[in-house]
């Protein structure tokens, strides 16, 4: 018999058919106990895909043979790794390269590469993990998920189904207790809410409020719960080319952001929910807090319930002065050896609580704070040392209060445009399905 590639008759005697000695486990570590054939049992000489071990041997063989060819792991992200003026992103076998526009040095990395591994070489980045990728007319690029909104919306066949112009029905209790409405399925339920968070994750920060939400109701859904995750795939389909556009800017750039809460937004437990969101602008000597495309965005229920406006808007000025923190690391760090030249001074952070930026500023334990955890104040500590630097913004100007709450149409479109989410294509201000055959 024949045996394929990567598997060796282990004879009874220990030793595998050409000699080698064995010690009559499998190569994975696993204990051999498959049937007897004749007295032979097979051994694995390679891992091969659906074995628990074949992530980890892959990742040490691709993470030793990067690092052999120059590069270096990068500190802040395992999955990127650094080469003078080349960034590599790695995704289990998909690879993303950028460089700084040297002749070669592309061509150069991919040749070293195809010599190790059989590879495809798909030329220009547009398309990965599901994310489109569009360069624009004024040097810079789009993303969207107009493809991966169109497969989820047949999915779970609502290709007909009505128009939705918002995620989240402010007027809707998903925590209504006394609801007597009859469970959902909770494996498509399931299926929906994961299919939402990789959406919200990759390029629609407008429903990470609400992939926060229903996720709340995982062990439990009923039809309502899946009647929101529905209605939320629909405002997909209405926003399916919804786009982030990062245009070019000058030198020097930096790390801009904004921060809100929605108090006890939580009707079952009472905590606060927190959202933060993250962009690039030229760093031209003034404090506007303008974003140009984001960069990285978060909505997250908090930890602790919070006795008062100020208590949620100081724990959600933490949350975003730790995401600022590794933001500027990791923006030092693979800018190194590109043409861009970044900003040493603080990340400027947006907050509409004067009062919470009053206890940043000062530090004064008063009486209704005293009570704070000890692990929040490093956002006063950040802010002495000048890594960070909240400033004042009112409530309308926030695009943050678009990830803690559900909002009606007028807020929602408004905070929309603050984040630079647009359904309209940035070369030409025509609507996708206006734009010529060639250009989809």
């Amino acid at each position: 018999m024949e045996m394929p590639l990567g598997i060796d008759w282990l004879v009874s005697d220990g030793s595998t058919s050409d000699g080698r000695a064995s010690n009559g486990s499998a190569s994975d570590g696993s204990a051999s106990n498959g049937s007897a054939l004749d007295g032979n049992i097979l051994i694995r000489r390679k891992a091969l895909y659906g074995l628990k071990q074949a992530p980890r041997l892959w990742y040490e063989d691709i993470d030793g043979y990067l690092q052999s060819i120059g590069f270096r792991q990068s500190a802040e992200d395992p999955n990127l790794y650094l080469q003078q003026g080349v960034l590599l992103v790695l995704y289990v076998d998909d690879l993303l390269i950028a460089h700084n526009g040297k002749e070669g040095q592309g061509h150069r990395i991919k040749q070293l590469l195809q010599k190790k591994y059989k590879m495809c070489d798909l030329g220009a980045a547009k398309h990965f993990l599901g994310i489109e990728i569009e360069k624009t007319k004024d040097g810079g690029f789009s993303i969207c998920q107009r493809g991966y909104m169109n497969t989820i919306i047949r999915r779970f066949r609502l290709m007909d189904a009505k128009l939705a112009k918002f995620p989240l029905d402010p007027q809707t209790d998903l925590a209504n207790t006394h609801c007597e409405d009859k469970p959902a399925n909770r494996k498509e339920y399931l299926s929906m809410v994961g299919s939402l968070m990789y959406a919200a994750l990759g390029s629609r920060p407008d429903i990470a409020f609400s992939v926060t939400a229903l996720s709340r109701y995982n062990v439990q859904p009923l039809e309502m719960h899946a009647t929101a995750a529905k209605r939320v795939l629909r405002y997909l389909k209405t926003t399916a080319g919804f786009r982030i556009h990062y245009r070019w800017l000058p030198n020097p750039i930096t790390i801009v952001g904004y921060t809100d809460f929605d108090w006890a937004g939580n009707l079952t437990t009472r905590k606060s929910v927190g959202g933060c969101v993250f962009g690039l602008r030229n760093s031209d000597g003034n404090n506007e807090l303008v974003i140009s495309g984001l960069i990285h965005w978060q909505s997250k229920s908090q930890s602790v319930v919070a006795l008062s406006t100020l208590e949620a808007e100081y724990i959600a000025c933490s949350h975003a002065t730790r995401e600022s923190l590794w933001l500027r690391r990791m923006m030092k760090e693979a800018t190194g050896g590109m043409a861009v030249k970044t900003v040493d001074g603080p990340v400027l952070i947006g907050c509409d609580n004067q009062g919470a930026i009053k206890l940043i500023t000062s530090g004064v334990i008063r009486q209704k704070s005293k009570h704070i955890d000890v692990k929040y104040h490093h956002v006063h500590d950040e802010q002495m040392k000048g890594t960070v630097k909240f400033q004042y913004i009112t409530s309308e100007s926030n695009p943050a209060d678009l990830l803690t709450k559900p909002l009606a149409v007028p807020r929602h479109e408004r905070l929309l445009q603050l984040t630079g989410l647009t359904l309209f294509g940035p070369d030409n201000g025509k609507p996708d399905d206006e734009k010529p055959e060639d250009n989809k």
